[in-house]
């Protein structure tokens, strides 16, 4: 297009061409800029305002030949697209790679990646002059690729077919990024360095039917991609105040948090923070006009000087037990979802930008029914009926208080240095035994020790603080350091207040049996089927991971057993049930785990550790390894791809400790 040209020129041609369109076939007026020339003088944009335009000289070069190259597909089979896989084009900003193509229109869409060297992109040195702030800096230009695109895209609905449309209906010609929430992690799909700038998109490539539609992906790739360059990967384009603050706001998150333990504390959620969030489904603050501005006790303000925003004062969590207190409603269980919100990074505006905890805090949940693999659970769980053994207990079918005894040890195994409870989501008879039913039930027959009868040990003994929402059993205030009274979503210390209470109103607290012992280092293995050849895992959701075991079949050798001795149709039905529970990971008591993204890394991780050759390792060090790994290590074999997020080393544990196919030993010491 040349620079003397007017849209009020323009609009005419694309008019005409738009009429003819229909006439002389599919992306006959590209065929007719394009044909077998090189060159894009004439390529339209409509109404796309002259300042967002590529401009002269901007299409060149090995460009022209990719312009040609789509031109001649239009109308092909859809492998035609296959040509493009592998290939790189030089535009006059950026380079384009094309990754992987997709085998067809229903197919997973395909991988791109476009590259900006930092000689065109100009971002300064400040935004990814640390790890944490390259991170930060990368979220904002994900978001803004996200925002971006929509926008570019609003006009093309029709393009993109729907699910009236049938199978002919064109589909596709989409581009998108994986879209990050308020918290800020690592991710591949955007990095920056001192080198360049590089965002890894996926494309739907468009088509009908089986055909390809050879106008919709030159736009596409022609049009909607070079702008987006210009709109969200020059930083003379992007709002360099916005980008800077995020950068600031999150490393003064890190600032904070790294000085949490040479405080003495375990947490700290800073005044004027809006805890809430707008429903249970969202991420996103309650507005501030419906909400209750956090504001610290007196006796448990503490201030920190960060390095962007200066000094900063908030209610400090020491380390220990501590309890939150209080009536329904209150605003108990919103302070503990804050804070185990806390060990991620959080967008300026969330309102928990200034609430922090150790990275290493484990959110612990009753999960009636999950699968548990060789694990010590004797600080809490003895004496089972049977003589079923407890130092190495394994079931597919865990109980709310097993399940919770296991994912305390499987979480000290794994280096948590911090657990959380909320009384609502815990096995009651793991919590707390009464008087009165240690009256009824002597100790001798009860095979549980609760954890108020642990957690004092977990501190003193195992250097493990606990924070506890408790509502309802008053005998913890036996046991808790501090004490936080949360009233209308504020909140007051009553430590002193819970202490007289204590010496007014004693109660007998059954001691623990036996000391706590050693947490057992466990070898991580797998099932020769997991471990052959086979597709590999895929994360369905956010909470849930597929695994496609060799043979087909999604049995383990406990599901072929269960299925074995059965005939009839009720008991072939029970064995498909069985496969397909072994063959799915449910995740979704795993709290803390925000992002699809880092549920993708945790399919990886699983499908790596499989094929490794050295399978010889405890759970500590396969999760050093993954700590140690870069985020696109995970992907060998498999290409580059823009969808992962980094999971913390708690949710890999979590994941595997989950997997029914999971094969674990006990160290020998």
């Amino acid at each position: 297009m040349g620079s003397d040209r007017s849209i009020g020129e323009d609009a005419p041609r694309r008019s005409r061409g738009a009429h003819n369109r229909g006439r002389r076939g599919r992306g006959a007026y590209y065929r007719e800029l394009y044909g077998n020339k090189s060159g894009l003088g004439g390529h339209d944009l409509g109404n796309t305002p002259r300042s967002q335009r590529p401009q002269d000289g901007q299409f060149s070069g090995i460009q022209d030949e990719l312009g040609a190259l789509l031109a001649s597909m239009d109308g092909k089979q859809y492998g035609h697209y296959k040509q493009l896989s592998g290939r790189r084009y030089e535009f006059r900003q950026f380079s384009l790679f094309f990754d992987h193509i997709q085998a067809d229109a229903y197919a997973p869409p395909s991988r791109i990646r476009v590259r900006v060297k930092q000689s065109a992109a100009l971002f300064p040195a400040t935004c990814f002059s640390t790890n944490v702030r390259a991170v930060a800096a990368a979220h904002y230009l994900t978001q803004l690729i996200h925002r971006t695109l929509a926008c570019l895209q609003s006009g093309h609905e029709r393009e993109r077919g729907g699910a009236s449309g049938g199978w002919r209906s064109a589909k596709g010609g989409v581009l998108s990024v994986d879209c990050p929430g308020q918290e800020v992690i690592e991710r591949t799909s955007v990095s920056i360095s001192g080198q360049a700038v590089e965002a890894r998109l996926t494309a739907s490539m468009p088509a009908a039917g089986r055909s390809i539609v050879g106008e919709s992906v030159q736009r596409m790739l022609l049009e909607t991609l070079p702008q987006l360059v210009g709109q969200a990967l020059l930083h003379a384009a992007v709002d360099a105040h916005a980008m800077q603050l995020l950068i600031e706001c999150v490393d003064d998150q890190e600032s904070l948090r790294a000085q949490l333990g040479p405080s003495g504390l375990v947490a700290f959620v800073g005044n004027g923070s809006i805890l809430p969030r707008r429903s249970g489904v969202s991420g996103l603050p309650l507005a501030a006009s419906s909400a209750v501005e956090f504001k610290s006790p007196h006796s448990m303000l503490v201030s920190f000087v960060l390095p962007n925003c200066g000094r900063v004062s908030g209610m400090g969590v020491a380390r220990g037990v501590t309890l939150i207190c209080g009536g329904g409603f209150n605003g108990k269980s919103t302070l503990l979802q804050a804070i185990e919100s806390g060990v991620y990074n959080h967008v300026p505006g969330d309102g928990r930008e200034l609430v922090v905890a150790e990275a290493l805090a484990t959110k612990i949940k009753a999960e009636e029914g999950r699968s548990v693999c060789s694990t010590d659970i004797r600080p809490f769980i003895s004496r089972l009926p049977f003589g079923k053994d407890t130092a190495a207990f394994s079931t597919a079918d865990a109980s709310g208080s097993t399940s919770m005894a296991a994912s305390i040890q499987e979480a000290m195994e794994a280096g948590a240095t911090m657990l959380l409870f909320d009384e609502d989501t815990c096995a009651t008879n793991f919590l707390v035994r009464d008087g009165r039913m240690q009256q009824l039930v002597a100790q001798s027959k009860e095979p549980i020790t609760p954890l108020i009868a642990r957690v004092r040990e977990l501190w003193e003994a195992k250097g493990v603080s606990s924070m506890l929402v408790i509502g309802g059993c008053g005998d913890y205030l036996d046991v808790a350091d501090t004490v936080v009274d949360m009233c209308e979503y504020a909140p007051a210390d009553a430590t002193a207040r819970a202490r007289d209470i204590v010496a007014h109103m004693p109660v007998l607290l059954e001691p623990a049996p036996t000391e706590y012992g050693p947490v057992p280092c466990r070898l991580v293995g797998f099932s020769a089927e997991l471990a052959g050849s086979f597709k590999p895992p895929k994360a369905l959701t956010r909470w849930a991971i597929v695994f496609f075991p060799s043979g087909g079949s999604g049995l383990t050798d406990d599901a072929g057993d269960a299925d074995a001795g059965n005939t009839d149709a009720e008991a072939t039905a029970y064995g498909a049930d069985e496969a397909h529970a072994q063959s799915v990971l449910d995740l979704a008591a795993l709290d803390q785990l925000v992002s699809s993204s880092q549920t993708r890394s945790i399919a990886r991780i699983i499908h790596a550790t499989s094929r490794a050759r050295n399978k010889r390792r405890t759970m500590r060090e396969w999760l050093d390894l993954v700590d140690d790994q870069a985020l696109d290590e995970l992907c060998t074999g498999l290409g580059t791809v823009g969808d992962l997020g980094r999971p913390r080393r708690i949710e890999v544990a979590q994941a595997i400790n989950r997997l029914r196919f999971a094969r674990m030993e006990q160290q020998q010491s």
